[in-house]
């Protein structure tokens, strides 16, 4: 991380010092409360843990400057945060510099994923990454825009390497991602997107097994999802080396004349009974609509996410077991947060050994819906998801959690003096007690 930090400061010390910059920043504080120790839930769920649940003052500051040469750009950013009831209270969030030209984004750093759909959907329109976790710090480079390889057809593609650097099971756990998208434009009206996308986690230092494979002939492995034969672990040389993850993504969207539409299923694998859809209807099944007339509603999302399929509970393909892995035993987490879908439970004060693992509840259904839109120059957001928990195949919650969470909030944008919000949310619960939460926020930008 420290040599991130470097490049950081190398690199916008040279921007700040350019005359043809663009520079702007931030300043957020935000004051919420509740009747229980705890928020309700969609009040610190996907905040890049700018909110944690027992969260009374949150306060953000951040910086951005941009330089722009004839056909390129240079971008340095810096966040930090700072947020009571958490251990590390004072964290940054995005520390990076991109470039950026016609083509290719190349990133270093940590920097948070784009803000998709409004912000409504549940998982941000990734089911693997839906920042519910701090951006994790790496290297990515990716199509700036798809590459059109003709009238019809564009191609979208990303690769990236990133770490794991908190405190976890396995030690030094290395991230290798990529993505491939098929973009297909019919016409003006109607375009359909294809894409694939794929996470492992490899190499580091077991608590068991010492240092696993890091090289060269590893990463391939990793790159390919290959079986290796070269470690000592039964499960690697079974399976595919390191942890991979994936999903697939429908999207097709098109316009008609009441307003815009995208219909969209992500289906996620983690081996290879899920790239056989052994594990269907398992995923996120959503619909966005974006109405002609914005006047008071301008964008509405619908989605309904089942991961409690896992391509069953027996068999030597069964039992997926989502976001969890005998060998990097922390799982799909950064900093004991989900990283993907956010309705999977987690244990954060388990003790991780060889024969436990802190995913306590992965086998969700989740009806979820967000509305957002202005009256009378406040903008509004709604949010209302009702998710059953039913445990793991392994150990199964008896009785269900059944949760409701619901989320409103609006905002009045005075221009010269800033934003201010109004926050509110309520949770209801077959195991614990109703929680009603709310809290006031004040963003200046310069």
């Amino acid at each position: 991380m420290k040599s991130l930090q470097a490049i950081f400061f190398l690199l916008s010390t040279f921007v700040l010092t350019a005359q043809n910059i663009e520079v702007d920043g931030t300043i957020e504080v935000t004051g919420v409360g509740s009747n229980e120790e705890n928020l309700p839930f969609w009040m610190y769920t996907n905040t890049n843990t700018s909110f944690a649940p027992e969260t009374n003052f949150s306060g953000t500051v951040a910086v951005k400057g941009v330089y722009h040469f004839k056909n390129a750009s240079l971008e340095a950013g810096l966040d930090y945060f700072y947020r009571d009831g958490a251990t590390d209270e004072l964290q940054r969030r995005n520390l990076y510099v991109k470039f950026q030209n016609n083509w290719l984004n190349a990133t270093v750093g940590a920097k948070q994923q784009e803000i998709r759909i409004d912000g409504l959907s549940a998982t941000n329109k990734n089911f693997l990454w839906s920042q519910n976790a701090r951006p994790l710090p790496g290297l990515i480079l990716e199509a700036n825009k798809p590459v059109k390889i003709s009238e019809t057809f564009g191609i979208d593609w990303g690769i990236a390497h990133y770490s794991l650097n908190d405190d976890r099971y396995v030690d030094n756990t290395r991230v290798h991602y990529k993505r491939i998208g098929l973009i297909t434009r019919f016409n003006e009206k109607h375009k359909l997107t294809l894409r694939l996308q794929h996470f492992a986690q490899w190499s580091g230092t077991s608590p068991v097994f010492g240092e696993l494979p890091d090289d060269l002939d590893a990463f391939i492995d990793v790159f390919f999802a290959k079986k290796s034969t070269e470690t000592n672990v039964v499960g690697e040389q079974v399976n595919a080396l390191g942890n991979h993850l994936g999903t697939f993504l429908l999207d097709y969207e098109f316009r008609t004349n009441v307003g815009d539409f995208s219909v969209y299923h992500e289906h996620p694998f983690e081996d290879g009974s899920g790239t056989r859809w052994a594990n269907f209807p398992d995923g996120v099944w959503g619909v966005y609509y974006q109405p002609v007339n914005k006047k008071i509603i301008s964008s509405i999302v619908c989605e309904y996410i089942d991961t409690s399929d896992q391509s069953g509970n027996s068999g030597n393909s069964g039992i997926d077991n989502y976001f969890s892995n005998n060998l990097y035993r922390s799982g799909w987490t950064y900093e004991n947060n989900i990283i993907g879908m956010p309705f999977i439970i987690i244990d954060p004060e388990l003790e991780i050994s060889e024969a436990n693992s802190p995913i306590i509840g992965n086998r969700v259904r989740v009806h979820h819906f967000g509305v957002s839109g202005s009256f009378r120059k406040i903008d509004w957001i709604l949010k209302s998801s009702y998710a059953i928990n039913l445990g793991t195949y392994r150990v199964p919650m008896n009785p269900n959690s059944k949760n409701w969470h619901n989320y409103i909030s609006g905002s009045y944008n005075t221009i010269k003096y800033g934003t201010f919000t109004l926050i509110g949310g309520v949770d209801f619960s077959n195991l614990v007690d109703t929680i009603i939460g709310g809290g006031v926020s004040y963003r200046y930008s310069f």
